[in-house]
């Protein structure tokens, strides 16, 4: 059981659990005003060169993309600020993104080689798109309530070849087994569930799907890994800022736990692409 240590919108407790076959976290009762819970300025797009050092700070998952594929017809679920969409329409995909808020999907979709539809179901409005070279969820699938249904349907739109690329909390991590409810990636209650990796794995396998890159020291990976010591010194409700000797504290234990959380994929986070087999089963068996 925990609380909305991240964003304090609610004095709720939310309870997670445990499946006993795959282990996934799932909380056991998704709020029904969900969207309560994404503040305005979760969409607050950076300007000027913090917008431009945030795009070049994308360029590293655009790059894992075109290791594998020429760039073309993209979906990205899950957009935030929309910085990744601009790394890849200046790599030369055509970016279509899907967000459930209205707003963001507004400024999204006024931008050049960016289409944008509003939905809180990606997985409807996959199976309504034409065949995608990519389709990608940084840090969003935890955040669906129907992240199989998704996943089914993000490969079903996808082309012979084309590749499945997500980020995703990691509840194998150091930190989730050590910190629990405190774990600054557990975000309650924005994020309905926590897949472990050889879950994914499992059902990607069972999509059709063949693995191509797997680790969580990307650089994104990295900077959650410090993040999580560092904010697990906030009080609850995040209504005070980590003292300076905390700040210093983290820092030296960021430092020391480096080494095991870059190997055997103990980093808070994990990255994984995938590829779509020429000749895949049905993504529905």
């Amino acid at each position: 059981m925990t609380e909305d240590r991240n964003r304090g919108l609610s004095d709720e407790h939310f309870t997670y659990r445990r499946c006993v076959r795959c282990k996934t976290i799932f909380i056991s009762k998704i709020p029904a005003d969900l969207a309560r819970y994404y503040p305005e300025d979760a969409y607050a797009i950076p300007a000027g060169r913090h917008r431009e050092l945030a795009i070049a700070a994308e360029r590293w998952r655009v790059e894992l993309l075109t290791r594998f594929i020429e760039p073309g017809r993209l979906v990205e679920i899950g957009p935030g600020f929309g910085i990744f969409a601009d790394a890849a329409v200046s790599a030369g995909f055509d970016v279509h993104v899907i967000d459930m808020d209205s707003h963001a999907t507004e400024r999204l979709g006024a931008r050049s080689g960016i289409t944008a539809t509003t939905s809180d179901d990606p997985a409807k409005v996959l199976r309504t798109l034409p065949p995608s070279r990519a389709v990608v969820l940084w840090h969003s699938l935890e955040h669906l309530p129907d992240p199989a249904g998704t996943l089914t349907s993000a490969v079903e739109n996808l082309e012979p070849g084309g590749l499945l690329a997500l980020a995703t909390p990691n509840p194998d991590s150091l930190q989730f087994r050590l910190l629990g409810a405190r774990w600054l990636h557990l975000d309650a209650p924005r994020h309905l569930c926590l897949i472990p990796r050889h879950a994914l794995l499992q059902r990607a396998h069972q999509l059709g799907l063949r693995e191509l890159a797997l680790t969580t020291a990307d650089p994104t990976g990295l900077q959650c890994n410090r993040a999580g010591w560092q904010w697990a010194g906030r009080r609850p409700l995040a209504r005070h800022e980590p003292s300076q000797a905390w700040t210093l504290f983290t820092a030296v234990l960021t430092r020391a736990l480096r080494p095991i959380e870059r190997h055997g994929l103990h980093g808070s986070t994990y990255t994984v692409a995938f590829e779509k087999h020429h000749a895949s089963p049905s993504a529905r068996a």
